[in-house]
């Protein structure tokens, strides 16, 4: 628990039922101080068992959803989903947790950003601009973030979910480090009690643009959306329908084309291509995942990149996709972030797809290599498994179907309709007669980019960890060990 505002200060620890509650007991709470890797009470810090070595994680605590992506002077900040005082989210304490960084891979935790004012509330999921203009009156280049907060959940099985206390804004005119509520009471009043949260700010043109997550008078989830020139008075305009939680929604240009579309999700990931005017957003066109395993959910792209790049990064959801803290037990924190991927808008034979490749940056950590191999695959066959570690593998003059295990999670190439099939059901079309993929193994994940900017995220526990081909074809592939951002 930090403490850290009351230093110098008595403390007193209040037991509600001290029966059973030893001296023994008692003495064991202990001024921790700084969570440092100095600090000999953190020998392990960032050398747990099973830390990822180049995935984000906080330090203590619980993580999910990234929130609140923003870049600024230099500096990419990330906000998220954190509960500091325990590893299971557990539906209280949940704040903004805070990290910052140069180059999108060497993190720097930050104090949590912005608190739970009331015991009863969440610091629910949003995003953040940066407000260039003053427009909010908070002074020029200040960061704005948009949250919802959100109530116990409900125990009354009539009533599932946790109510939403509406969209609240804050400012923070010192980088993040501070934010200031624009009021105790939300900046949008709450219009839906059951669902209505995860607030997406961004500018288009003249003014800016919320889009929220909500549902509609049958129940059935959409987004909304809402428009203000000043961030103070909000006006909504429209709504799509079929979209649940944590929105975001961008314009791309198509590779090798003028022509700009829009791109709109949710948490799922399943991509949409249409076109936006400011107030409404209109589908044209077939959708897609952004990620074809199981394990990433309720991604977000950073606003305002330098290049003008639209980069992504998902909460990776336990080991095996699903469960409050499954696998990480016994550590001090749970769950991790993919690895930062740039989001592209593709034709392809069957259409315009939306593709996701992992950030240049990733062959920075490149280190020495730990295996490589040419040969001839006829049958089955596992590659030396190395943990954390990079590898490039292509697979040419394929004969039929060839399928790419990992772990118990399969994917299968049919040569003769260059499709790739997936167990959730999606496939991906290809162009060439052959099929390389990188894969990024760090400690509870596995993530697989394929050549034409198509990903596939699994978590796993390491023991289970394994890379296996089986079909016939030729193999050639590169093992690289990876650096750890944390050393």
């Amino acid at each position: 628990m930090d403490v850290s505002q009351h230093k110098g200060k008595e403390l007193t620890i209040l037991l509600p039922d001290p029966k059973g509650v030893t001296r023994k007991c008692l003495d064991r709470i202990v001024s921790g101080e700084a969570a440092t890797k100095e600090n000999p009470l953190y020998a392990n810090l960032y050398k747990e068992p099973l830390r990822p070595a180049y995935h984000f994680s906080s330090r203590r605590g619980w993580l999910n959803d990234p929130n609140g992506l923003v870049y600024k002077d230099g500096v990419f900040h990330m906000f998220y989903q954190h509960n500091p005082l325990g590893t299971p989210h557990g539906s209280v304490n949940i704040c903004w947790g805070q990290a910052v960084s140069a180059d999108l891979l060497h993190w720097e935790e930050k104090d949590d950003a912005i608190r739970p004012w009331r015991r009863d509330w969440s610091i629910a999921s949003g995003s953040a601009v940066v407000d260039y203009e003053d427009r909010a009156g908070y002074g020029k280049d200040a960061i704005i973030a948009a949250f919802t907060v959100l109530g116990t959940q409900n125990t009354d099985p009539a009533k599932p979910g946790y109510p939403s206390g509406g969209q609240f804004l804050a400012a923070s005119m010192d980088d993040g480090a501070t934010f200031y509520r624009f009021s105790h009471e939300a900046t949008v009043p709450t219009q839906n009690g059951k669902g209505w949260r995860d607030p997406r700010l961004f500018r288009y043109e003249d003014h800016y643009v919320m889009a929220v997550y909500e549902t509609d008078e049958k129940g059935r989830n959409c987004v909304s959306f809402y428009v203000s020139e000043d961030f103070h008075d909000w006006r909504r305009t429209s709504r799509s329908d079929d979209l649940y939680e944590c929105p975001d929604i961008f314009p791309l240009q198509i590779e090798g084309e003028e022509e700009t579309k829009w791109v709109l999700y949710g948490a799922d990931g399943m991509a949409r291509i249409g076109d936006f005017d400011g107030y409404h957003f209109v589908e044209s066109g077939r959708y897609n995942p952004l990620d074809y395993g199981n394990a990433t959910y309720a991604g977000q792209t950073w606003s305002h990149h330098p290049e003008g790049k639209r980069v992504h990064i998902s909460w990776v959801r336990g080991m095996g996709g699903v469960g409050e803290d499954l696998g990480y037990e016994g550590m001090p924190f749970s769950q991790c972030m993919s690895i930062p991927a740039e989001i592209f808008l593709k034709r392809f034979e069957d259409g315009l797809r939306v593709c996701r490749s992992s950030v240049d940056q990733v062959d920075s950590l490149l280190g020495a290599v730990a295996s490589e191999g040419d040969f001839a695959l006829q049958g089955e066959t596992a590659l030396p498994m190395h943990n954390p570690a990079h590898y490039s593998v292509s697979l040419s003059a394929i004969q039929g179907t060839v399928s790419i295990r990992a772990g118990e999670h399969r994917m299968r190439f049919d040569s003769a309709t260059r499709t790739l099939s997936f167990e959730n059901g999606h496939t991906a079309l290809f162009h060439g007669e052959e099929l390389h993929f990188e894969v990024l193994a760090d400690t509870t994940t596995m993530e697989f980019c394929f050549q034409d900017s198509s990903m596939a995220t699994y978590a796993m526990a390491p023991e289970h960890m394994s890379l296996i081909l089986k079909g016939e074809c030729q193999v050639r592939y590169t093992c690289h060990i990876m650096e750890n951002i944390w050393e």
